[in-house]
């Protein structure tokens, strides 16, 4: 959007692929273009669009926050083996960021809060400007512009979540030239705009089943209800209806709505209720290969009807390179679990681990668990495929286990556990994973939520939450209710329901900001991180938890700072509170 938001021509895919050979996503890197060689070429013109689906999961890049990742922000992970001087990761956990330093600075211009989805707002306003005179069919122009209608809706989605309320632009393409001062529109006319796009994007666009598969990863029908859906359940939530965190009048409006407003939890519950009930979405269900695989198993499948809306990524090894342990090919830069994410795993009798009756046993704690843990986080045990042995072998993590575990003297700085999920557990090839933008269990969660909030623990909320909670491998129960006691308050549910977002919902990018809407991150994310430390004794193990590093959450932390340096630029751009 400001001067530094030039308008970029040049068509860079970075390596995006498809599902199939000969997919619009294997378009070939043109060179030395300009708009008018651009837009009057249909291939050049199709892969101008592509440029803007290249970012949308950027997000998940592993390497993000100086090799943390976004689990990082929150309490999911720490930083594995960090030994560096303050980076930013450190600096948001510790709190110490400030909206001028130059820290904030390299935070958004590099690691691209700010700065991405502007450029991607902008490429697609200038697809739109000028693909109608491009040789395209009518028809595909069409669906191509309700592609980058969506995109651009992604994109604002990107900025409201992590700022509040940001300048709505319409259709406008600035140049570096352009002296550009606007203000920041209202928090409400943000989600309208996001939603009203959506909604259009959608009625030209293909549902799933309609769609050809070798068009896999570009946008549906699907991907546009889904994101209203959790634009909607962001927009209920009660840092931004009503509880936002602004004291300043100028601010209230844009920080997030002014006044609480019941009915939004009922928009919310009736975006996601529309695609639960188009039938074109299922949880992928695989309880025989073991217990809960087809949780595992849907994030390796590059084509599946579980995802609504997917980064595509050429075959890979990104996250096996950056979350597997040093045994595994990991390089130990990225994060891990920490014991606070283990301990939200409840049983696989669906009871939490804090329940009397749940048959947990702190002297052998990964027993019976839920089966989502085995199929999340690498433990001590875990068997995971050895290249050297060409065999699934076990991981060692206690203490003076090299190289997986800390040494046997000096502080522990691992925490004991490693990421498992989205790793290609039985070989070293690589994956064809693609990353989960939104997928049908987010759907199922966000309309429990958005339910609960609205109408309290009616039984359909209860049979949502079943669909999710069998799909993971949890036992039915006496009372086939998967470990849902039955008669809970409203209250209660909320916490049923969070806690099953934090375990299914890991490593999505969905914690850190989760915790910010429902307003407890001062409570989540203000805590000393855990592990657990393993001690083996001939062929026995003690377990003990012990502090990790600490991670402090101060209130203006709701919402991040925008730059002092587009402040400076655009004066009316408000700065958010607490900065």
């Amino acid at each position: 959007m400001k001067k530094n938001i030039y308008f970029i021509v040049a068509v860079l895919l970075l390596g995006v692929g498809a599902c199939k050979k000969g997919s619009f996503l294997d378009a070939k890197q043109p060179s030395d273009l300009n708009e008018e060689s651009t837009f009057t070429d249909s291939v050049r013109t199709i892969a101008f669009l592509t440029r803007s689906y290249v970012d949308v999961g950027f997000n998940f890049d592993a390497n993000r926050w100086e090799g943390g990742g976004h689990p990082v922000l929150a309490d999911e992970a720490i930083p594995v083996r960090f030994t560096g001087p303050q980076n930013d990761a450190i600096l948001m956990a510790s709190g110490a960021l400030s909206a001028s330093s130059t820290n904030v600075a390299k935070q958004v211009q590099v690691l691209n809060n700010w700065k991405t989805p502007w450029e991607n707002i902008r490429r697609t306003n200038v697809f739109l400007l000028n693909v109608g005179r491009s040789p395209l069919s009518e028809r595909l122009k069409k669906q191509l512009k309700a592609e980058a209608r969506f995109l651009r809706a992604w994109y604002y989605f990107q900025l409201v979540k992590v700022y509040g309320g940001v300048p709505l632009i319409g259709d406008a393409t600035y140049t570096a030239t352009d002296n550009i001062d606007l203000p920041r529109s209202n928090y409400g006319d943000c989600v309208d705009y996001i939603v009203k796009e959506c909604e259009a994007a959608a009625a030209d666009l293909p549902s799933f089943s309609e769609q050809p598969q070798q068009d896999y990863g570009r946008i549906t029908k699907g991907a546009c209800m889904g994101l209203k859906s959790r634009m909607l359940l962001y927009a209920a939530s009660p840092l931004f209806n009503g509880g936002g965190i602004a004291n300043d009048a100028a601010l209230k409006n844009i920080a997030g709505y002014a006044t609480a407003d019941p009915e939004r939890w009922s928009k919310a519950a009736q975006a996601a209720k529309d695609i639960i009930s188009s039938g074109s979405y299922t949880l992928m269900e695989d309880n025989v290969t073991r217990m809960g695989y087809g949780f595992y198993n849907v994030f390796l499948k590059r084509y599946n009807n579980e995802y609504l809306f997917a980064a595509m990524k050429a075959p890979n090894r990104e996250y096996e390179n950056n979350l597997l342990p040093t045994s595994r090919t990991g390089s130990g830069k990225s994060s891990a679990p920490t014991q606070q994410l283990v301990d939200a795993f409840g049983m696989e009798n669906g009871l939490p681990i804090t329940d009397p009756a749940s048959g947990y046993n702190a002297n052998d704690p990964y027993v019976k668990r839920d089966p989502r843990f085995g199929n999340s986080i690498i433990y001590n045990g875990s068997r995971f495929f050895l290249a050297s042995s060409n065999a699934m072998v076990a991981v060692n993590t206690f203490v003076g286990s090299s190289p997986d575990g800390p040494a046997a003297t000096g502080p522990i700085s691992i925490p004991g556990y490693y990421w498992r999920k989205m790793m290609i557990e039985d070989g070293s090839g690589n994956t064809e994973r693609c990353y989960p933008l939104i997928r049908y269990a987010e759907i199922l969660l966000n309309y429990a939520e958005a339910l609960n909030e609205y109408q309290g623990p009616i039984a359909e909320v209860y049979n949502t939450l079943i669909q999710v909670r069998k799909r993971a491998g949890i036992l039915p129960g006496l009372n086939s209710n998967y470990g849902l006691k039955s008669g809970i308050t409203k209250d209660e549910m909320r916490l049923v329901i969070q806690n099953e977002r934090r375990v299914e919902l890991a490593l999505e990018e969905h914690r850190v900001w989760d915790v910010r809407r429902w307003k407890i991150a001062e409570v989540t994310d203000n805590v000393m991180l855990k592990g657990m430390k393993i001690t083996k004794t001939g062929n026995n193990f003690s377990y003990e938890v012990i502090d990790i590093k600490p991670h402090a959450f101060r209130p203006a932390f709701y919402l991040f700072p925008i730059p002092e340096s587009e402040i400076a630029k655009s004066p009316k751009l408000l700065q958010n509170p607490g900065w």
